[in-house]
């Protein structure tokens, strides 16, 4: 009953349009007073023990690092970089518009930053070239969301927090799904833009054309290099990543490309205040609403209820799978996970046996897909209002690439390595190299 009554409460708050973080704060409230002894202080102990986790330090740094690389000029030499490579073919700006938020993905970890980043440039160009307004930004919608699972990923490290998995496992396993996830999207365009006939670009492909864009883009990319590559290689923490990538963009942004100043710092750190802030104050919220949940043994009462009624593995995992997309597409990522995560990973590592990385993996990868759709995603609301168009115009046209999202999801669940190949092998492949190279 306890249970009952704090789900109930909490939906009933959000359907009066309490904040999230109130919501969770007064359900947790209510069960606390009405059903145990417990005393309230411990929903503030639980909310400030959670706000003082260290891996949180890694989230204002590649926030802080995502802006610097947008307002730096970094963006728009990727941009320039992927319309070299593939803006020739059929559908190559709609293509071209994915690539570019993959590589930015790559550093800024965060969804929104990439569709407001690569999105403010790409979806005027991608209505140029034939696709309708609607359809130009439903795709760069999906394809911002991929910035919460190619690492470094903002999310992926609130996964690590939450399901104490490491963080340096779950940005190897994110890579090779964020890129699956990129590919679908690109097939997607590329056979609407075939179907519908859409012009192809007067520039043809030119090997002189990519090398000076390579050339141009090549300290934007080398940030890549640095990040994943020391994180992946065992050099530094997400923590330590996330200041060289403070670090290298500022060099790179005010020393090399000059495209900001000393002035546009005030700016960039007042909203990475912001956005810190306001997850950091969900993350609060939400903590004491799962601590309850697993106090009431919740994760156990689901896994029973659950086994009660198939004991067929790959059924529970579409049944949480369809879960974590339906309350993804009212319910924002930070307490979606909060919530969600105490619930199923029990089931899904202990009663499946699922690898706890594979599972932070698809939860990321289901919860991204509400990102993109409505009522709250919140990467749709960046790409309509950079593409100057309703949400209810957007929804029709999204559907084939959402289509495509939930494929590359199911393939992500039910094929577990194309996670964890790459956890696998690569600390494996780094300590022969290492080897190699002191020998």
């Amino acid at each position: 009953m306890n249970l009952i009554i704090l789900f109930i409460v909490f939906v009933v708050l959000l359907i009066l349009q309490v904040p999230v973080a109130v919501s969770l704060v007064l359900a947790t409230l209510v069960s606390l007073l009405v059903f145990t002894d417990l005393s309230t202080g411990l929903i503030v102990l639980k909310m400030f023990g959670a706000a003082e986790a260290f891996p949180l330090i890694a989230i204002p740094l590649f926030v802080m690092a995502g802006a610097i690389m947008s307002k730096g000029g970094m963006a728009d030499r990727m941009i320039s970089f992927a319309r070299s490579l593939v803006e020739n073919m059929r559908g190559g700006i709609a293509v071209t518009s994915v690539l570019a938020c993959m590589l930015f993905a790559a550093i800024s970890g965060s969804g929104v930053a990439t569709t407001a980043a690569i999105g403010s440039v790409m979806i005027p160009a991608i209505m140029k070239s034939g696709f309708s307004r609607g359809s130009a930004t439903s795709l760069q919608a999906t394809a911002g969301s991929i910035g919460i699972i190619i690492p470094p990923s903002i999310p992926l490290i609130l996964m690590g927090y939450v399901g104490d998995i490491s963080i340096s496992n779950l940005f190897m396993a994110g890579i090779f799904p964020g890129i699956l996830i990129g590919v679908a999207l690109m097939l997607v365009s590329y056979i609407t833009a075939r179907i519908q006939k859409h012009t192809v670009s007067a520039e043809p492909f030119s090997f002189r054309r990519l090398g000076r864009e390579l050339w141009n883009a090549v300290l934007a990319l080398l940030a890549v290099v640095f990040v994943l590559g020391g994180i992946m290689g065992g050099f530094v923490t997400a923590t330590e990543a996330g200041i060289i990538a403070v670090v290298y963009s500022l060099m790179v942004s005010l020393l090399i490309y000059r495209d900001m100043g000393i002035k546009d710092l005030g700016p960039i750190m007042v909203d990475t205040a912001k956005i810190t802030g306001i997850v950091v104050i969900v993350i609060g919220a939400a903590t004491p609403f799962a601590w309850l949940l697993t106090v009431e043994q919740a994760p156990a009462t689901i896994a029973n209820s659950l086994l009660a009624l198939t004991e067929n593995r790959y059924v529970i995992t579409l049944f949480m799978l369809a879960i974590m997309i339906a309350i993804g597409t009212f319910l924002d990522l930070t307490p979606a996970m909060f919530i969600l995560v105490p619930i199923l990973m029990p089931i899904s590592v202990g009663q499946l046996g699922m690898d706890p990385v594979h599972f932070g993996v698809m939860v990321v990868a289901a919860l991204g897909i509400g990102q993109s759709t409505p009522p709250v995603g919140v990467t749709l609301f960046v790409a309509c209002s950079v593409g100057k168009i309703p949400i209810h115009e957007v929804v029709r046209p999204m559907l084939p690439f959402l289509g495509a999202m939930i494929a590359v999801l199911i393939a992500v669940a039910f094929i577990p390595p194309i996670t964890l190949w790459l956890p696998e092998i690569l600390p494996g492949f780094i300590d022969w190299m290492a080897a190699i190279f002191y020998r």
